[in-house]
């Protein structure tokens, strides 16, 4: 027995990094979806289809208004920046959503750019797959090379898309700081029309300063409810305070539901309007049972309001980028 016990204590010793690394298990994450998942119901997508010629004028204008801030032409390249007090708020869905939105109406480049040292979800909403060569950031040689040179270390996710997620390994390779945003990042975004970075957790790291200095909107996700508000307003109120006091007034804050539809314990309309007196503008991403899933994002399966609200996002966050 005692010998036993042994044994057993010398398979749970931790870990070091001199250990080989860890197999990978033959199940990935696509592998545990139960089928197809839609965010709207067999009946609503029929509903929305037959309701499609008889819908508000006043829905089709805005929606034709928003794709055409989508498509704006910008002289430089624009950046935005999307962050959130705390992890699982969403940021990662909304880089998604925000990346397929402009990769599909605007005739440029645009990025996806991983910007979480904490191995984010971001490849994971996109598809992009483990066995990726990737190295992230820290590796890339950006310099005075051509788009050709770099565009073999991206990832190719559509006809207008590219994308860069961190380093997979579990040691990295090279540490994602500020200075190598300063060095890798920024330049690298002179080859994009729009780039969308997806911020690790927090606003108030070396790393976030860095990103936040140099962009020209923010899109601040925080869950739709009482500490969510909370903490986006303490966000602001911080940001206000300091020497970015500038990009509050260029800052979209993405209220994101998580639970079905039907509770009424929350003021979520008294919440955005609070917002709004502060000067910021504010969107709805209602739960939808494709994103509730969390795993890669499928634009055909998501519902029809997520669909609404990703190019309302989008719009709004380029004429932020685009204020002077």
């Amino acid at each position: 027995m005692a010998d036993q016990d042994q044994v057993r204590r010398e398979a749970l010793t931790e870990r070091t990094v001199l250990d080989p690394p860890l197999r990978r298990p033959s199940i990935g994450p696509d592998d545990l979806v139960l089928g197809e998942v839609h965010g709207d119901s067999m009946l609503r997508r029929l509903r929305h289809a037959a309701a499609g010629p008889f819908r508000a004028v006043e829905d089709v204008q805005a929606l034709t208004e928003n794709g055409r801030w989508i498509q704006h032409p910008v002289t430089t390249g624009r950046r935005i920046a999307v962050t959130g007090i705390r992890g699982g708020a969403g940021k990662s869905t909304v880089t998604t959503l925000i990346a397929t939105a402009f990769a599909r109406y605007r005739q440029d480049r645009v990025l996806a750019l991983d910007l979480d040292p904490e191995f984010g979800s971001l490849p994971l909403r996109l598809g992009i797959r483990a066995s990726s060569s990737t190295t992230g950031l820290t590796k890339l040689e950006v310099g005075t090379a051509s788009f050709e040179e770099i565009e073999p270390q991206l990832e190719r996710m559509g006809e207008r898309l590219w994308a860069l997620p961190g380093p997979r390994e579990a040691l990295g390779r090279g540490r994602l700081d500020a200075a190598a945003y300063r060095s890798k990042g920024v330049p690298l975004s002179r080859f994009f029309g729009v780039t969308i970075a997806d911020c690790g957790a927090g606003i108030r790291t070396d790393l976030h300063q860095a990103v936040l200095s140099g962009t020209h909107a923010q899109v601040l996700v925080t869950p739709a409810t009482q500490e969510g508000t909370a903490s986006a307003r303490s966000a602001l109120d911080w940001l206000h305070r300091g020497p970015m006091h500038d990009l509050v007034r260029r800052t979209i804050v993405v209220f994101t539901v998580h639970s079905r539809p039907g509770s009424r314990a929350f003021d979520l309309a008294g919440a955005r309007a609070a917002l709004r007196d502060a000067g910021v503008e504010t969107v709805r991403l209602g739960y939808d049972d494709h994103l509730a899933v969390g795993t890669t994002i499928d634009p055909d399966r998501l519902g029809y309001s997520t669909r609404v609200s990703a190019i309302d996002l989008a719009a709004a966050a380029l004429r932020a980028a685009l204020r002077p």
